[in-house]
């Protein structure tokens, strides 16, 4: 008989990237016959998911109208329980600890198992108040934690005292390398992420100016959209960078600009295991970034294949981005460098190592 599975989100039909890695996941899971799989959102905004699912995969919504937590959430959990009832569904997956809040008392009594699945840092987590108030619900009630990194693994094991069924995995890799990868590269810096305040759109601003006023022949490409945009339109406009920093919203071909980009730049106030990043290190792209805590350190060697670079000096940022621009020969080595190091992350074991917590559950 095969195990129900239901992954749990605020809006599955989102284009983030924790909803990129939920499908990928969904789909690998759907494939196998030992798993059924369902989706349950708090509520769908779009009437299709931005990643396209497996037919297989059932999909609901608690609701029809985008809830923040709070007191709007405790509705929730009666028609929570009701579906985990009904669909006898074995283990819920949270894709954001946020949704613990409703999985767990909703599965209290229930063969129904919860794992929490953590897509942030915890300091992200401590320092907005309804996510620590959750976090410190959820760390000691949950079956199950899976983290990103193995810095997060330390902190939720000595900080949150969480020691016991919780593991890391790491997201997954997205894309199919081509061969001759190298050949179809162009002058173009990418970064990618919604635009917003801690994705450190200010960064942005002071690094692109710097770079783009001194090398003309080079664009900046900005794949994502979000409350920033209007800002940085402004900014363009003010700094006559027309042509030259390019926001071109969400894209479904991210492959398709990190198979021409050269240099893909962070400056995120905060990361986990940065996605984006990691799919540039997968089609050859040398990354640069802030070394904030966590993330960037755990997928780029410093002067190896990337920079990692003083925290939010943008000066800095600038300067090694200059460095990569003016070397190509070391583009290209820290490219295949960072190739090289992608074992890791590759589908399949990241989904073996999931079955592994499902069975265990």
């Amino acid at each position: 008989m095969s195990k129900k599975i239901c992954f749990f989100s605020g809006d599955i039909t989102r284009s983030g990237g924790t909803e990129r890695v939920a499908v990928q996941l969904a789909n690998a899971l759907q494939a196998d016959e030992a798993y059924d799989i369902f989706i349950i959102s708090l509520t769908e905004q779009q009437k299709e998911p931005f990643y396209p699912l497996h037919p297989g995969i059932n999909r609901y919504k608690l609701g029809e109208k985008w809830i923040n937590p709070g007191p709007g959430y405790l509705p929730l959990i009666g028609k929570l329980r009701k579906f985990l009832k009904d669909k006898q569904i074995d283990i819920i997956i949270d894709i954001d600890i946020v949704l613990d809040v409703l999985a767990i008392p909703a599965a209290g009594r229930l063969k129904t198992k919860v794992v929490s699945w953590e897509h942030f840092t915890v300091d992200f987590e401590l320092s907005v108040l309804y996510r620590r108030i959750i976090l410190k619900y959820s760390v000691k009630r949950s079956d199950y934690v899976v983290v990103l990194t193995d810095g997060d693994l330390e902190e939720y094991r000595n900080r949150l005292g969480r020691k016991k069924a919780i593991r890391r995995i790491y997201n997954p890799v997205a894309y199919e390398l081509k061969k001759d990868t190298e050949s179809e590269k162009r002058k173009i810096i990418l970064s990618v992420g919604r635009l917003v305040p801690e994705k450190g759109i200010e960064y942005i601003k002071k690094v692109s100016v710097n770079i783009l006023e001194r090398y003309p022949e080079w664009q900046w490409l900005i794949l994502g959209d979000g409350v920033e945009r209007n800002n940085l339109e402004q900014f363009i406009r003010d700094n006559h960078l027309q042509n030259r920093l390019i926001l071109m919203g969400n894209v479904e071909n991210v492959d398709e600009y990190l198979r021409e980009a050269s240099i893909f730049v962070v400056t995120s106030k905060y990361e986990g295991l940065g996605l984006s990043m990691l799919e540039a290190r997968e089609m050859k792209v040398p990354c640069v970034s802030f070394d904030v805590k966590m993330g960037p350190r755990e997928l780029i060697n410093h002067g190896i294949d990337g920079f990692l670079v003083p925290a939010f000096d943008c000066d800095e940022m600038a300067r090694k981005i200059e460095v990569l621009i003016n070397d190509p020969d070391m583009r290209v080595r820290f490219a295949e460098n960072a190739y090289l190091c992608m074992d890791a992350f590759e589908a399949n074991k990241i989904t073996e190592q999931w079955k592994e917590i499902l069975e265990a559950l």
